[in-house]
This record gives structure tokens, C-alpha cells and sequence, in this order.
């Protein structure tokens, strides 16, 4: 009942979401119907109307366009991302280390390491035409994973979401060991459970922070451990890419936590976590909490790429390369990171099959599409 075969435009579409969302919160429903009706199969359901006198559309059809407008528009962005894929790759001059070895491009001239960026543009394509949105792709870890929609959109051209970045960062943990990160959402959910590792064969302990107008910091403890005095110091450096002291405040509060004016612990902080990990691999063992060092290069050179140079920044530090922060960072730059970010995720991971009913129905949807076009 009241479902059409035709499509209404995105914002009156929008404006009766809104309002049967603002009906179901207000719990605006009638009388329930009495078993005489019930057995009738009549059933209650919300409806929206431009006009009385005009169509009407149930819940289901409003469900169905938001959908089909959720669609089109990621469809358009997978678009955008392939042309920004095709550009000439082998005309952009850049000259940065961020996956240089996992790329195959450390150690190579800068005509050659054009060239394999070209390359490496095509062999993304290839995943772009061939993936579905629904597509996983795994770290071999098998630690993490992401879906092929949750970059379309971002990682090429836009803001950074979390996926791609926790991505990046539990792939260098696997590439190079000594090095535990930690999740994206974890000052949303909640710091895990100690580690199995021990703290003292620890180096880096890396906690990515998305600060608010999804603007992306990082923390970066550096853990280093004196067997004869059994010490384990910590280094805190803390870097967000717009250099703006505005952001300080909160995430110093992500690394000490929140405590009251009699110093009793409101919220833990990254800190608290390091300890309690420290109290449970080894006990035993003094720690030692250096003061905050930020990070004060580089700075972004775009509104959009702050997620990325944070990814660069922990890469520098893992691999003992500070080129980083003694160079400017053009869009250039951003852009070739962005390419190997891309290419790590798509190309030197894992691509999980898909269930053989999944394939099955979406095969379906595909021929239906097809006889409705021809």
C-alpha cells in the first residue's frame, strides 16, 4: 500500500524522513487495532503526504528512496574517485617515504618512482571496477577489516573516516613489530584489555584521535625500557596537522585523562592504560611518564588532509625517518600518499569472498537491473 514505481526529488524526500522520524520519537500512533481487524490482515503504518489530496507514501517507500538517494550519491563519488585515479601519475612530481618500501618505490629515481605510481593508479582501478561496495578487505593480521564503501568518497580526494586510518596504522604494527595500536573509536568505546605483549619489548604505542570537525590528531608513546635500572619510560608526542593550539586541550585530556581538583580519576587517559598494561606484563618494572612534546611539523597544506599526515607521521617515526618534519608538504605530497594508502588497502591485503548467498542475490539484482534497462 502506497508504494509507486517513480521516484520523488532527494529534498522532499528528505523532509518526510524527517518528519515520520519526528512521529516515531513522539510516538504519534493511533489506537492499536482491535483482533476482529488484525485477522482482516489490515495493519497499521505510518504514512506521508505532500498534499492530502495528492499521493501518499508509506513508511517502506521513504525507506526505498533514501536509499536509492544514499546509492546515487556513492555512486557518483566511486565515479570521482576513478577519474581522480586516472589522472597522469607519471607528471606528479612528489618525492615522500610514507609505504615507500610496501609501494616498491624506496630506492628508486624519481622518473622511476613516477612510473610506478602510474602503475600502481591502474592496479587500484582494477580493484575499483572490480569490487563490490560491500567488498571486505583484511590486514593479514587478520586484526582489521574494511569494507570497499567505506573509503569511496574519502581516501582519493575527502576527509579521512576512521577505517582507512586504522587500516594504515595496524598494517605498519604488522610490518614492523615492537608497536601496538590502538583503535580509532577507542575514546568513544573505551580502552581494551591489556595487551599479551609485554610492555617492555613494546616501542610505540599509537592511538589515532578524531578531534572535533572531523579533524584527525595522534598520539604517539614511545616506550623505551632500561633492563639494568628495570625502567620503562614513556615519551608522549602528541601532532595534529593544523598546528592550531585550539586542539590542545582536548588531546592532552585523551593522554592524562580527566581527574577531579582532589585528583581522583574521572576518565582514563592513554597513560592510565600504558600502566595498567606495565602492572599486568611486568610488574616488577618502574615507569616513568615524560612531559607532553608536541609534534610541530608538518602542517597541512589543504582543509582536507589531515588524516593522511597523521598516517605519514606515525610512519616516520616507526621506520627513524623525520624527513617528514623537516620539509614542506604540498597537495602534491597528499596526493601520492593518498595513492599508497590506497594501494595498501586494496592491493598487499586480503580480499575476503563474499558469502555464496550474498553473490547469489546480488546477481539477481543485477539481471532484474538489466531486463528493467533493456
Amino acid at each position: 500500500m502506497y508504494m509507486h514505481p517513480f521516484v520523488i526529488t532527494a529534498d522532499l524526500t528528505r523532509s518526510m524522513e524527517a518528519a515520520m522520524n519526528t512521529a516515531r520519537r513522539e510516538k504519534r500512533e493511533p489506537e492499536p487495532l482491535d483482533d476482529n481487524l488484525k485477522n482482516q490482515d489490515i495493519v497499521l503504518d505510518l504514512v506521508a503526504c505532500i498534499d492530502p489530496k495528492m499521493w501518499k507514501f508509506s513508511r517502506r517507500y521513504v525507506g526505498a528512496l533514501t536509499t536509492f538517494y544514499a546509492v546515487k550519491a556513492k555512486t557518483r563519488k566511486w565515479l570521482a574517485d576513478q577519474k581522480w585515479l586516472e589522472q597522469d601519475w607519471r607528471k606528479v612530481a612528489s618525492d615522500v617515504d610514507l609505504f615507500a618500501t610496501e609501494t616498491g618505490t624506496a630506492g628508486l629515481s624519481l622518473d622511476s618512482v613516477r612510473n610506478r605510481h602510474w602503475t600502481m593508479g591502474n592496479e587500484i582501478i582494477s580493484k575499483f571496477v572490480s569490487s563490490r561496495m560491500s567488498s571486505e578487505f583484511v590486514t593479514l593480521t587478520g586484526k582489521f577489516r574494511v569494507t570497499f564503501d567505506h573509503f569511496v568518497g574519502g581516501l582519493c580526494k575527502g576527509w579521512l573516516n576512521d577505517s582507512p586510518v586504522d587500516f594504515c596504522l595496524e598494517t605498519m604494527a604488522r610490518i614492523f613489530g615492537s608497536c601496538y595500536v590502538l583503535s580509532a573509536l577507542t575514546s568513544v568505546v573505551g580502552f581494551p584489555s591489556s595487551p599479551s605483549e609485554s610492555t617492555t619489548a613494546t616501542k610505540f604505542v599509537i592511538l589515532p584521535v578524531n578531534l572535533k570537525g572531523s579533524h584527525w590528531g595522534i598520539i604517539i608513546a614511545q616506550l623505551h625500557y632500561t633492563e639494568s635500572t628495570d625502567t620503562l619510560r614513556v615519551h608522549p608526542l602528541l601532532y595534529e596537522p593544523l598546528i592550531d593550539e585550539v586542539y590542545h586541550e582536548d588531546m592532552e585530556v585523551v593522554w592524562n585523562g580527566i581527574k577531579t581538583g582532589e585528583q581522583e580519576l574521572v576518565k582514563k587517559g592513554l597513560v592510565d592504560f600504558v600502566e595498567r598494561w606495565r602492572q599486568a606484563s611486568t610488574p616488577s618494572t618502574q615507569l616513568h611518564s615524560n612531559p607532553i612534546q608536541w609534534i610541530q611539523t608538518p602542517q597541512q597544506p589543504d582543509f582536507e588532509s589531515c588524516g593522511v599526515l597523521v598516517v605519514a607521521q606515525v610512519y616516520s617515526y616507526i621506520t627513524e625517518n623525520l624527513q617528514l618534519q623537516h620539509c614542506n608538504v604540498f597537495k602534491s605530497d597528499v596526493q601520492v600518499m593518498r595513492l599508497r594508502m590506497l594501494w595498501v588497502i586494496l592491493c598487499s591485503s586480503r580480499e575476503q569472498r563474499i558469502a555464496r548467498a550474498t553473490a547469489d542475490k546480488t546477481e539477481g539484482i543485477e539481471d532484474k537491473l538489466n531486463n528493467e534497462l533493456k
